[in-house]
């Protein structure tokens, strides 16, 4: 191909075509060869940037992936860089080289040979450590597949070649240039984190972490990549040490020294920023030393994960010099009490993986200890009180002081301090994250502590308002106690309800209740709503206090309604959302507060005696509930969705232990909330249904996603309530008590009948309520929405719900439900929901007799425009609808075996064969094979990649799943051997009829099994001659080996296994022997992916197992051959 040669799009498509449509081997060879011309000169023609790019992007992806098919003629081309290549260009020819020598088998002493060849010339010489550093990362990625056997091999030529590498780096690092050192100390790190071959004796300290320390100590003039390469080595070497777990490396105790003189470094950076005069200034200190702080954050945090043995076992005091040395936990806290500006929150949180981890070993540690002093005799523990003296035998003390020290740090980085919280997500990210690190942190500090802390925090700060001012309100005090109230939220939950110091009472009535009274900032609000909601267990036994809190609750969330979205204050939105989110928990605790008795004792009631019992929320504010919440949610079209679902599972849960006969370890009498809970049900969704209904009725069109013209929005709050209504059945019944005496045992005798009475009429009046007033707007919405994929999966999730809360009782409906799936899917958009709904009406009736039969043959109405839209492509494109087809059949098999595999007008070899070709879609779905090296455009179709790769993997299991079910089904129930039914067969003879349809059913499976042949031609490579079970086999294996995540190894060794129980021997290890051959284990480029004797090990382990998980492991082992 010419230089000037011109080209025509339909030229390149047409070569395309031939490449991968044409059934002519030489023709295909044509086109590669041609194309692999073109991408090659895009490059040499240097025509622009843009188009040398793409061409060396090009080269790069070829090796990377399809590396058999390029020329060998090529391989030489590729080795060669040319000195005036750009920097883009120059880093996807240089990862094309590291490919192609992590490729060929055939290039021994690779690395000496790229050294010596780019090492002469200064500009070279920069590509050739760029390609020192690519080589371990490529060796390690998933998209190379080099198999584990090709690894080993790499790693043999690291460990020759690594003190050649590490002296050329030494060598390099002496130069003046920030540019060579930084991509040496990148170099440095990645063969440090990726080879496996590098030990502490392999570390030059001079020059190379002399230098590298020298340069993390001058940060005023180190350029930040320089600095950060630097750190990235340190990085690697902690990580080394930590994996190496020795408490005697010389490494790691210079290590630790060095890092603890950096402490230093961060308090100039931060003298230093505080000290800038004017705001330019201060701001460019602070962009100067920012990074630079972080990248220290990061050494200090791993040198923490890396000490944390010793830290928890052994704490010595600071300045010790041992592995305990306390001084590693002044790092950290030097991170988090950095003053601002320069102490942020992104900071704080580099620390927080450290931390979690610190206390998560000092609390099981401490456990530990604690089980073994319960399990020495008195002579060992009086050892142990003696030692307690010294600080031996409570090691894990020494750590807590630290911890509270943690504490107050994070308190000040809570608070809000922008009058427009809903813009700033970092606060609330931040938030969420301390929560999560502070229930790690109660662990070991324990929650009554951290909260005296806090409130006595709170008590010192309304002491100092009032000496300060007279006049100062709750109000005031709040405000600057808002960040302590928010660390009190994470604390709240693990405290006693009880509240026997009364602390958490005094904390709620002296000062958040007022303090949320009349005008108050959001951001309050929402902190005040988030503790409240913490609190609902205590809220639950201090009813008093509750109807306070409940009515405040209420008052926020009444008071914007109606208000336009644009009309709210900064915050408004999040804080009406939290006070929803706090009823919803208050709601959902449903406790009959025992009365006490004069003399202090708590009076236990029991049913005959309800009068004794306090109500309980939802009795008590059911009204308010209903008119001035649930009906006011039309008038707040901008509440957060999330928060408004909470409010409704709340309830719902609290609607739920109302109909129980125990609410917090009370005993009561359920018949009055039996008795009402069916027109509460109706109250609560008449809301939501009122609403569908105005939407339907007014033919409103959806605009938007969460908004109140869409019709998902009502239908969630409706699938919220029914979803807790799942036990419903369970709490109609009537459980017997322990803790009643003899006389209350009679009592509950003389009301059994009406108890059983109450939870009848209970049922019949919800089963009523369905039937005549939510099923007729939910068949509404099915024909209304019939072509909008998004309000179907909705009402087909809220189906589900109410099919599983009422299971069988709704028997009735199950003609006109399965008719209206039918009609909604063929005429629809065959929305793949409708499968999952049909699966579930099958697990819940189809051990009805009389349901059997029907639920097949909603199955046959649904399965022929499925199978024929998933059949070819539509495979790879629709996995979620290929995931719900086989949840459906794995359903139908389980309960409706005999009948579903007997149907005449179901092709089970079709079906099987999908099941089949399912199992592969990890490998060739959209996200297979798909590289992490490259970053992707934020805009890109590429991001949604990962979340394909996971519906097919998903789709994957179910079609295993499904298979599981079966060999299992057909294990049980044959009355032939597979061996007798393959002799009857070959003879020419007519099989013999079965005795029933399960036998029927069975045979119908060994016959695709062992007998029959693919439904649709396909690639001689996938055995289109071949039986049923040797393509699942082949299949299976080559899922394994070449895509499927390791998490669904299980599924598909119980496949294996429950075939080898069920196949004679001699025809299992043929097809095992087949699938194997078919995988290629010698690439045409002699690469041995496995060997003789691998393969021979594999085949005996699998053959001699015992059970499925022997298989998992052999699996394991055998795909990171491939790998």
């Amino acid at each position: 191909m010419g230089e000037g040669s011109s080209l025509s799009v339909e030229s390149v498509l047409s070569a395309i075509d031939a490449l991968y449509m044409n059934p002519d081997t030489s023709i295909k060879e044509q086109a590669s060869k041609w194309l692999c011309e073109f991408q090659k000169s895009l490059l040499y023609m240097n025509r622009d940037l843009n188009s040398c790019y793409f061409g060396a992007q090009t080269i790069r992806k070829k090796i990377q992936c399809h590396f058999t098919e390029l020329p060998g003629e090529s391989h030489e081309h590729v080795r060669e860089l040319r000195e005036n290549t750009s920097l883009p260009i120059a880093n996807q020819l240089c990862l094309a080289v590291a490919d192609l020598f992590c490729h060929m088998v055939q290039w021994k002493d690779g690395i000496k040979d790229i050294v010596s060849k780019l090492s002469e010339a200064e500009v070279s010489c920069s590509y050739l450590i760029d390609i020192l550093k690519f080589i371990p990362e490529e060796m390690n990625s998933s998209t190379l597949r080099l198999g584990m056997n090709r690894r080993h091999a790499l790693m043999s030529q690291f460990e020759g070649s690594k003190q050649f590498v590490l002296e050329f780096l030494s060598h390099r690092a002496k130069s003046e240039q920030m540019v060579i050192l930084a991509k040496v100390y990148n170099c440095l790190a990645s063969w440090w984190d990726n080879t496996g071959i590098m030990v502490e004796h392999d570390v030059p300290i001079d020059p190379l972490l002399n230098t590298a320390f020298a340069i993390l100590r001058n940060p005023y003039t180190t350029p930040e990549s320089t600095f950060d390469a630097a750190s990235q080595w340190v990085l690697a070497l902690l990580y080394q040490c930590k994996q190496l777990s020795n408490s005697n490396s010389e490494l790691l105790r210079w290590l630790q020294e060095n890092i603890y003189s950096l402490v230093s470094v961060v308090q100039e950076c931060s003298n230093s920023v505080a000290s800038a005069l004017g705001s330019i200034q201060q701001q460019e200190q602070l962009e100067l030393y920012k990074d630079r702080c972080t990248c220290l954050a990061h050494i200090f945090s791993s040198l923490a994960r890396t000490l944390r043995p010793p830290l928890v076992d052994q704490p010595t005091s600071p300045g010790s010099g041992g592995l305990g040395d306390l001084r590693t936990m002044e790092c950290i806290l030097v991170v988090l009490e950095i003053p601002p500006p320069l102490g942020s929150r992104e900071l704080a949180s580099i620390t927080f993986h450290a931390l979690h981890s610190l206390a998560d070993d000092a609390i099981r540690h401490r456990s530990m200890s604690a089980a073994v002093s319960v399990n020495q005799g008195p002579l060992e523990s009086s050892v142990n009180n003696s030692n307690a003296s010294t600080g031996v035998a409570r090691p894990v003390a020494a750590l807590i002081p630290y911890f509270t020290r943690v504490v107050v740090a994070l308190t000040s980085y809570c608070p809000s301090n922008t009058s427009d919280l809903e813009s700033t997500d970092e606060l609330r990210d931040f938030r969420e994250d301390v929560h999560d690190l502070m229930q790690d942190i109660l662990g070991l500090v324990g929650a009554e502590a951290i909260f005296v802390e806090l409130y006595n925090y709170v008590q010192k700060l309304q002491m100092l308002a009032m000496s300060e001012n007279a006049q100062a309100s709750a109000y005031d005090v709040l405000r600057e106690s808002e960040a302590c109230l928010f660390m009190l939220t994470t604390v709240a939950k693990r405290l006693s309800p009880r509240d026997p110091e009364e602390h958490i009472s005094n904390l709620i009535s002296k000062l958040v209740l007022p303090g949320l009274t009349g005008p108050c900032p959001p951001p309050l609000q929402e902190v005040g709503c988030m503790l409240y909601m913490e609190l609902a267990h205590w809220a639950a036994c201090h009813p008093q206090l509750r109807r306070q809190i409940v009515n405040q609750l209420i008052e926020i969330i009444e008071k914007p309604a109606g208000v336009e979205s644009q009309s709210l204050q900064p915050g408004q939105k999040l804080a009406v959302g939290a006070a929803l989110s706090a009823l919803g928990s208050l709601c959902a605790v449903y406790r009959a507060t025992p009365t006490s008795t004069p003399n202090g004792d708590v009076s236990i009631p029991s049913p005959c005696n309800s009068d004794s019992l306090r109500l309980a929320l939802i009795d008590e504010h059911w009204q308010d509930l209903v008119n001035r919440v649930a009906y006011n949610l039309p008038r707040l079209a901008w509440v957060p969705i999330h928060d408004a679902t909470h409010f409704f599972a709340g309830i719902g849960r609290g609607l739920m232990c109302s109909v129980g006969t125990g609410g917090g370890g009370v005993e009561f009498d359920p018949r009055a909330s039996r008795q009402a809970f069916p027109m509460r049900v109706a109250q609560i969704c008449s809301v939501s249904l009122e609403c569908l209904s105005k939407l339907m009725d007014g033919n409103v069109p959806i605009e938007g996603s969460d908004t109140l013209s869409d019709p998902r929005v009502w239908l969630d709050y409706l699938a919220a309530l029914f979803r807790t209504f799942n036990c419903l059945l369970r709490r109609l019944g009537n459980p017997s008590s322990s803790q009643w005496d003899t006389r209350e045992r009679n009592a509950v005798d003389r009301t059994t009948s009406e108890m059983v009475l109450s939870a009848q009429n209970c049922l019949a009046e919800c089963l009523q309520l369905v039937r005549e007033v939510i099923w007729p707007v939910v068949t509404r919405v099915l024909t209304h929405y019939a072509s909008r994929m998004r309000p179907m999966e909705h009402v087909c999730r809220l189906i589900r719900f109410i099919v599983r809360c009422f299971s069988v009782h709704l028997r009735d409906l199950l003609p006109e439900l399965a008719e209206k799936i039918v009609l909604s899917y063929t005429t629809g958009g065959q929305h793949s929901s409708f499968l999952y709904l049909t699966s579930v009406l099958v697990d819940e009736f189809g051990e009805q007799l009389d349901c059997r039969v029907g639920l097949v043959n909603v199955y046959e109405a649904l399965s022929g425009p499925t199978l024929k839209s998933i059949s070819g492509s539509g495979l790879i494109q629709q996995p979620h609808t290929v995931e719900d087809l086989f949840r459906l059949c794995t359903r139908l098999v389980q309960h409706c075996a005999a009948v579903f595999l007997t149907s005449r007008r179901i092709n089970l070899n079709e079906l099987c064969d999908t099941a089949v070709s399912s199992l592969n879609l990890c490998c060739a779905g959209p996200g297979a094979g798909s590289s992490s090296d490259d970053t992707p455009d934020p805009n890109s179709p590429s991001n949604d990649e990962s979340s394909s790769s996971s519906a097919s993997t998903s789709a994957s299991a179910a079609a295993a799943r499904f298979f599981i079910e079966l060999i299992i089904f057909t294990n049980e129930a044959c009355e032939e051997t597979p061996m007798q039914v393959v002799q009857i067969l070959e003879s020419g003879r007519q099989l013999p009829t079965p005795s029933c349809q399960s036998a029927s059913a069975a045979q119908n499976v060994i016959v695709w099994l062992t007998y029959s042949r693919p439904t649709q031609p396909t690639d001689p490579s996938n055995m289109n001659n071949c039986c049923g079970g040797q393509r699942l086999v082949s299949a299976l294996l080559q899922a394994c080996c070449l895509g499927l995540m390791d998490e669904r190894f299980p599924e598909m060794a119980d496949i294996l296994y429950h075939l080898k129980v069920m196949i004679n021997q001699e025809m299992f290890l043929n097809w095992l022997k087949n699938a194997v051959a078919n995988l290629s284990t010698i690439r045409t480029d002699g690469l041995v992916q496995a060997t003789q004797e691998q393969i021979t090990d594999f085949q005996d382990v699998v053959m001699n197992s015992s059970r499925s998980s022997t298989i998992v492991h052999a699996l394991d082992s055998f795909s990171r051959l491939f790998r």
